[in-house]
């Protein structure tokens, strides 16, 4: 039976060489998280974050915190490590733009100082506003402090493998779901303007990619099957794009449809307005003869 310091970093039988490897490597490190600058871009084209869904990176960060202390009891590959690490960094540099064009603040709230923020947690840790704080600072803050309390417990646990299996599934678990709340919002506002295609597009390839990583390193279960579900929301994402978008030939031919439909309905609320007006003018004659 495997312990929970098993490697799982087995070299694949393929043959590529050290140089293609590395390639494979580095793409599979970056590619996941090169879509979210792309976003970012958008954010200062459109100056507007109107359409995106937040929560995701709160999903994202959550997911790769974990995905990190995962690794502490069970050593899967070294690249996917790494490449959590980049998604990390992406999400709160993608949280920083965000906050530069954010379009309004969910509530309202008084104005704090640096100090007075870091001192006060009790805004952090309400739940009735969890991730959905004014403030980018208190982000940063709930960050620090789940990655401070996970690691603390991974100390005390570490050598409990139940423990990193349990967080190993959490973490695929968010990492699966992270897609819902953006098709959530893209289903309410029928609208994907102010999405990065090229970042909806490349969670596809990466997540593909990272598919067939995990097939060929043999990683954990838990993360093979949270790929093949990533692979079917991002299949529904990129319908959506085709589908909600005005800059798109699908897009322009269902909008051009429903324009014709409402054209179609008013001609005819016209044309029954025009008869019921003849009707009543009939009659009104008729009685005056």
């Amino acid at each position: 039976m495997k312990n929970s310091n098993d490697n799982y970093e087995i070299s694949p039988s393929y043959p590529y060489n050290n140089f293609l490897k590395l390639i494979f490597d580095f793409l599979m490190i970056f590619i996941p998280s090169l879509g979210y600058f792309f976003q970012a871009m958008k954010f200062k084209q459109t100056r507007s974050t109107k359409g995106f869904a937040k929560f995701l990176c709160f999903l994202l960060l959550i997911a790769n915190i974990l995905r990190c202390i995962f690794w502490l009891g069970k050593r899967f590959n070294l690249v996917l490590l790494f490449q959590s690490i980049v998604v990390i960094v992406s999400q709160i540099y993608l949280i920083h733009v965000y906050f530069q064009y954010q379009d309004e603040l969910p509530y309202k709230s008084e104005t704090k100082s640096l100090c007075e923020h870091i001192i006060n947690w009790k805004e952090t840790l309400n739940f009735h506003h969890i991730w959905n704080w004014n403030d980018e600072i208190e982000y940063y803050k709930f960050i620090t402090f789940f990655s401070f309390f996970m690691l603390t417990f991974c100390f005390f646990e570490y050598r409990q493998k139940f423990f990193f299996e349990v967080v190993g599934t959490v973490s695929v678990a968010c990492e699966t779901f992270i897609e819902l709340p953006q098709i959530k919002e893209n289903c309410n506002t029928k609208n994907t303007d102010n999405l990065s295609g090229t970042m909806i597009f490349l969670w596809l390839v990466g997540d593909l990619f990272k598919t067939w990583y995990n097939v060929v390193y043999k990683s954990p279960m838990q993360m093979l099957v949270g790929g093949i579900v990533m692979n079917c929301e991002d299949i529904i994402l990129n319908s959506q794009m085709i589908i909600y978008s005005e800059n798109n030939f699908v897009g322009k031919y269902i909008l051009r449809r429903k324009q014709t439909y409402v054209n179609l309905d008013d001609d005819k609320a016209i044309s029954n307005s025009n008869k019921i007006d003849f009707d009543e003018n009939k009659n009104l004659n008729g009685e005056n003869a």
